[in-house]
Parts: C-alpha cells; sequence; structure tokens
C-alpha cells in the first residue's frame, strides 16, 4: 500500500481549484483570528463521478466504512494523485455518554509511497445526542487546538460553524453541523500550501450530506 512514489499534483487539480476557490477571502476579527463565510458548492458530481444527493438511509448516525465518506477514487483526484492510488483506512470509535457523542468514524488516506506513521489526510467524523452537544464538543476541541495553532479562522460553511487551524506541520479543520462534527487533519505537503484550505472546504462540503440523518427509530 506504501510502496509507489508518489506523483504530482496535477495542472488538472491545479486550476480546477483556483478556478473554484481563488476567490474566497476573509475578514480579520482579531490577532490571528478571521471570520470568513465559504459558499454553498455548486458542482452536481464529485470526481469519483457519484452525484450529491440525499442521505441513503441507514440504521446509523454515521457511515460505517470511509468508502462511503470520501472514497478513494474520489480522494485521488481531490488530493492530485493518480486515479484510484490513494488508500483508505476505516476505524470505528465508540461512544462516549459523557459529552453526549453517539458514534465516531475515524478515516484515514496515504498517497502512495507515503510511509510515515500519521496519515496524509485523517477526517474524524462524530455523531452527537444534539445539536448543543456538538457544539459544545466543538468549543472545547477548538480551545484545545489553539494552543498548538499559528492563526486560526472562524468559518461559515453553509450552515456549518467550523475553525481552521495553521499548525507547523499540518492544517486543522473543525466543523460543527447539527449533531455531526468533523475534524479533518492534513500534513503539509500533501497539497500546495496555496490550495489546503479550498481543498479541506471542498472536502467538508463533499461529507457533510451524508451525516448523521435524522432518527427514524425510538433509541435515538
Amino acid at each position: 500500500m506504501r510502496t509507489v512514489r508518489a506523483g504530482p499534483f496535477t495542472a488538472a487539480i491545479v486550476a480546477l481549484v483556483a478556478i473554484g476557490f481563488g476567490a474566497l477571502a476573509g475578514c480579520g476579527s482579531g490577532p490571528g483570528q478571521r471570520n470568513t463565510v465559504e459558499p454553498i458548492p455548486t458542482f452536481s458530481n464529485d470526481p469519483g463521478g457519484r452525484a450529491l444527493g440525499p442521505t441513503p438511509e441507514r440504521e446509523t448516525l454515521l457511515p460505517i466504512d470511509c468508502t462511503d465518506v470520501l472514497a478513494g477514487p474520489a480522494m485521488s483526484a481531490l488530493l492530485g494523485q493518480p486515479v484510484d492510488s490513494v488508500s483508505v483506512h476505516t476505524v470505528l470509535g465508540l461512544p462516549a455518554p459523557s459529552v453526549g457523542r453517539l458514534e465516531r468514524l475515524t478515516c484515514q488516506y496515504d498517497r502512495p509511497g507515503h510511509r510515515a506513521a500519521t496519515p496524509d489526510l485523517e477526517m474524524v467524523l462524530a455523531a452527537y445526542s444534539s445539536r448543543s452537544a456538538a457544539d459544545k464538543q466543538l468549543g472545547t476541541n477548538t480551545a484545545a487546538e489553539r494552543f498548538e495553532a499559528a492563526s486560526s479562522d472562524s468559518l461559515s460553511i453553509g450552515s456549518a460553524r467550523a475553525v481552521l487551524f495553521d499548525e507547523r506541520v499540518k492544517t486543522v479543520l473543525m466543523v460543527s453541523s447539527g449533531r455531526s462534527s468533523i475534524t479533518m487533519t492534513m500534513q503539509r505537503g500533501v497539497v500546495p500550501a496555496e490550495y489546503i484550505r479550498a481543498v479541506m472546504v471542498d472536502m467538508v462540503q463533499r461529507v457533510l450530506p451524508n451525516l448523521a440523518p435524522e432518527p427514524t427509530g425510538a433509541s435515538r
């Protein structure tokens, strides 16, 4: 899985990101912090060819396999890698009743040839018992993350609240939307620095529609 040399970030992906996200801008709200509103995406299909549509019915609030979050082919395109070359690893987590967390899913993605213990990109998805529990946990997590960050940027991604942290060796994007949350971590060098924010926001916009549908059973 990690024995092939990683390819370059292709010109096609650079052009796509530059066209779709080159106009993103922020306004200052204090030292090291900005507040930005990100637009709702206008695309109709992801790089893997699957149309973005309603969340499929399932028994769980979150997907139970990361190929149903962002599959390898889609991630390969988003990261500018050869077709279907990015590997994906799924880790199912445990509930945390003390903070109202019902489900947890960790998705780890690696480019070909990646040998480090830390994945190139990691997404931790969580579903909570209520919106307030999800918001409270976002506040707790962002407060802890600020100690490692050189700067932070508060975002609105559609109706979701988010904070982007720029750190020495990685970028972290924390998002709260309804009863769901996403914590996405991208290591330095995975994509060119000027496209990190645009690519991460793009990924979040693709993942959010598939998280924490309204409960249908009495157990929730």
